[in-house]
């Protein structure tokens, strides 16, 4: 991986540590009160990964009959990427093969499974193992039969050769040229347990070209040779109508007469392996008890899971649980103290009292994609570009389409255009030359299939997505009612008062009308067009996947059961989505260019995510940033680059109720994300930024770095001008942490648990706020919108207010902890430091007899790993 070497720390941390080291060097590690210094240099990309290998030798065949041909020089395959893999999409292409043709003898372009029609096709299976057997591959027609017997034995029962999901084998032409390509998804143990692939297991590659040759045995009986004899070599019936054995029907055909299951015999034979490597999971650690917990954020599921990797598997491990929920479940759980220890969020809490200490860490900027597997109707190859606006979304999301011609259209929207395909707005974006020479597909009348695949519970991606769109003025008045330039209405069920309208973070049919039968019967169109997945992103992501759309059937079965709208073959997909970049980009779904208010369509890359967090505006309210949609004359609405639907990822971290050892695994675990070098450097591999994600910025970075601290000494902070919670009937006590606390918490690290300490918990709850109503907790500086400056002279804090608890800070009155602007070092720091002397005097003297026991105390890397030992005891783990 070829990373540029970052540019020099800056001075100003240099000497600050240099002044703290005229202290002691304890002091340093009990306090870590300054900032850690960060690069300044953009890392770059991760290498491909790609791999090539040697593929079979070409089959020429001659003649339009079949006739005997030759062999050719070999050909290539190769696999991009092929290492530190997860679940995703890798890409195989091929050079060498034989062109594939339909049976009247012209190029074939598309191709679906067991197709009779297409001559020499291409299959790609994911398999067991670097040398894999038919019997080893995911999907293929013995896929878990006995690997002793090879073709020699019946044809696996029904559904055996998928067991797990429905098959990842990808099937694709060869172009006039030899070349050739497909996306496959690559599994993991998680998706496919019978597969097993990690980072332990060897898994690889199979690209499979079927240049014919008699599998079926019909040479082997003629020349009285024993039953399931394969002649490979002889090739006349490789295109002989009703038996051709160069199609891909002939792979689930039996032997002739024997009955074995060896059509893809001869196929088989001409494989390339591409071995994989997995890299380590969470699941890849040793087994230990959880050392903290987090929930929320499913649009940053891919990220959390690397960082839980990289922590879990480093020299001092953390093991930090995750569970992917909706934003505004994990919020308000973690808010009343019931839910995670850690809640993962976009969008803030924006009540102006908090019911607990807290504050807002940034881990990662990334976006909302609009995903689209969008095929040409004539040639069947998949279109790779797509324009669209606040308004036709608008048109999407609100049922507004007739999906029915004219005639049979409900009365809630007659005369609306049937889809988007059809829609002059959408034509208008999406002229001709835009994907010239392939055009657009036109609606099919029997399933809404083009509707969105989108998420159906609570979620933050929701809101943004519908905030982007209300702040656009053209799609608010079409919510509102006025009709688009070309006179398509939104359906009244979507308008108010009986909708609530737009921003929402749930999306639910409105409109379940249908149209009248000739027998009367109602077959309630609109109620099964479009149906958000109420099971989350995942099954969305995983239906787009299975080229499947989320309407049902408008007409019932036999049984009065509405059944799913069937999946779509490669070649006729009509499929939008709405999912999260990561997902989009490891696997390689097509994005939509969205149009930002500046006029320009983006997709999200790097730069574009980048841009538009530079243009964000910074919340005194929560010190968390969001685009302003809808504000006229911003740096957001002029800049051409930015991409309207860019969001920050936040952890909300407690500062005050954490017992000691688990402030530190928090405090650390979230030093490691947010590390220049680590959780922000971009790659696949365990603890590094995946594809989707864009890395913090410096004010990010600083303004992490900031909340870190608080989080890590417990000092009762509150984000931005939140107030504290009511303070409690019984006050707490005051003064510094006793011997005897100070003695219990290191006991606790010794050879208590993970868990929290209850006890040492609660007291601590509501202090930290100064005088100036708190400190920074997360964001980076906005666009637009400055930032609070620090205040000049801070007011130390009434001698009334809550002391910190022995599992808090002794600085969690201290003055000086004021609102900076994101990512500032706030100047009163060194204050602290100085008021804190005689304290840290005290302390450090014993520290430096105890030794190694005020790493304990600090943010590093090495008092992580002696407390993660101390943690574990002997024979002892950590989750």
């Amino acid at each position: 991986m070829k990373v540029r070497d970052r540019g020099p720390r800056g001075l100003g941390w240099w000497a600050r540590a240099w002044l703290s080291a005229t202290v002691a060097w304890a002091v340093v590690a009990l306090l870590a009160v300054l900032p850690i210094s960060v690069g300044t240099v953009q890392q770059a990309h991760a290498d491909s990964g790609a791999l090539t290998e040697q593929g079979p030798p070409v089959w020429i065949p001659s003649g339009s009959t079949g006739a005997t041909g030759g062999y050719g020089p070999d050909g290539s395959v190769t696999v991009t990427p092929t290492t530190n893999l997860t679940d995703q999409v890798v890409h195989v292409s091929w050079k060498g093969f034989t062109p594939s043709i339909q049976n009247g003898g012209a190029p074939a372009t598309v191709v679906t499974p067991k197709s009779t029609s297409v001559y020499y096709a291409v299959r790609v299976y994911e398999c067991r193992g670097a040398d894999p057997q038919v019997t080893d591959c995911y999907g293929s027609t013995l896929y878990g039969a006995d690997p002793s017997n090879g073709f020699l034995q019946k044809q696996p029962a029904v559904g055996t050769t998928t067991p797990d999901l429905p098959s990842n084998m990808a099937i694709a032409t060869t172009a006039a040229d030899g070349t050739g390509s497909a996306n496959i998804e690559t599994w993991t143990g998680d998706q496919s347990p019978s597969l097993g692939c990690d980072a332990t297991h060897q898994c690889s590659i199979v690209v499979e070209p079927n240049y014919g040759g008699d599998s079926m045995g019909y040479t082997a009986f003629l020349k009285h040779d024993p039953p399931g004899t394969l002649h490979c070599e002889v090739h006349t019936y490789d295109r002989t109508p009703s038996i051709a054995t160069s199609v891909d029907a002939v792979m689930v055909h039996t032997s002739y007469r024997a009955g074995y299951a060896s059509g893809e015999g001869c196929a088989w034979a001409n494989r390339t392996v591409v071995p994989l490597n997995f890299a380590p999971t969470a699941a890849s650690c040793a087994s230990g008890n959880t050392t903290f917990s987090m929930a929320g954020l499913p649009m940053a599921e891919r990220a959390v899971q690397q960082w839980r990797a990289g922590a879990c598997l480093g020299a001092a491990p953390i093991y930090a649980g995750y569970t992917s929920q909706g934003e505004p479940q994990a919020r308000q759980s973690f808010l009343n103290g019931s839910g995670a220890d850690v809640a993962l969020t976009s969008d803030p809490d924006t009540a102006a009292t908090a019911p607990r200490p807290y504050v807002y860490v940034p881990l990662a900027n990334s976006a909302v994609s609009v995903v689209f597997l969008v095929d040409d109707p004539k040639t069947g190859q998949q279109i790779t570009q797509m324009r669209l606006n606040p308004r036709l979304l608008a048109k999407e999301l609100t049922q507004s389409y007739a999906q029915a011609p004219a005639g049979s259209q409900p009365a809630s929207v007659t005369g609306n255009p049937r889809c988007i395909f059809e829609d002059p707005e959408f034509l208008a974006l999406n002229p001709p030359s835009l994907i010239a020479p392939a055009q657009w597909p036109t609606c099919d009348d029997s399933n809404p299939d083009s509707l969105p695949v989108v998420a159906g519970n609570a979620t933050d991606m929701i809101q943004q997505l519908t905030s982007w769109i209300a702040g656009d003025p053209d799609a608010a008045a079409f919510l509102q009612g006025a009709p688009d330039p070309w006179g398509m209405h939104v359906d009244p069920y979507y308008e108010r008062p009986s909708y609530p309208g737009y921003p929402t973070n749930l999306l639910t049919p409105q409109d379940s009308t249908g149209i009248i039968r000739s027998d009367k019967k109602s077959t309630f169109q609109k109620r099964f067009e479009w149906n958000p997945v109420i099971n989350g992103l995942d099954s969305s992501v995983r239906m787009l996947l299975q080229n499947t759309s989320s309407c049902q059937e408008w007409l019932a079965d036999a049984n009065g059961i509405n059944e799913g709208c069937p999946a779509l073959f490669p070649g006729q997909r009509v499929l939008i989505g709405i999912i999260d970049s990561g997902d989009a980009q490891s696997y390689s779904l097509p994005e939509a260019q969205l149009v930002n208010p500046a006029g320009s369509f983006v997709t999200p890359t790097i730069g574009t995510v980048q841009a538009a967090v530079n243009d964000m505006s910074l919340s005194a309210a929560t010190n968390t940033q969001s685009l302003p949609y809808g504000v006229p004359d911003t740096a957001y609405s002029r800049d051409p680059n930015a991409y309207p639907l860019a969001m920050v990822q936040y952890a909300m971290l407690p500062t005050a109720g954490l017992a000691p050892v688990k402030a530190t695994a928090v405090s650390t675990f979230f030093q490691q994300v947010t590390d220049p070098g680590g959780g922000q450097l971009y790659g696949r591999a365990p603890g590094q930024l995946g594809p989707g994600f864009v890395d913090l910025t410096q004010n990010q970075l600083g303004s992490a770095q900031d909340a870190l601290q608080h989080v890590s000494v417990q000092d009762g902070t509150l984000p931005g001008n939140q107030q504290p919670p009511a303070p409690s009937p019984t006050p707490s006590p005051t003064g510094s942490p006793s011997p005897t606390a100070q003695a219990a918490a290191l006991n606790s690290a010794a050879g208590g648990s993970a868990a929290d300490d209850s006890s040492a918990a609660n007291s601590g709850s509501g202090s930290g706020q100064s005088a100036s109503g708190g400190t920074s907790g997360a964001g980076g500086t906005g666009g637009d919108t400055a930032a609070n400056p620090p205040a000049p002279n801070a007011t130390p804090a009434p001698s009334g207010s809550p002391a910190p608890s022995a599992a808090g800070s002794a600085v969690a009155a201290a003055p000086g902890l004021v609102p900076v602007a994101a990512g500032t070092p706030s100047p009163d720091r060194a204050g602290l430091a100085r008021l804190l002397l005689p304290v840290v005097l005290i302390i450090g003297a014993v520290l430096l007899v105890g030794g190694p026991a005020a790493l304990v105390f600090s943010g590093t890397a090495a008092g992580a790993r002696l407390v993660t030992r101390l943690r574990r005891g002997p024979g002892g783990g950590a989750r």
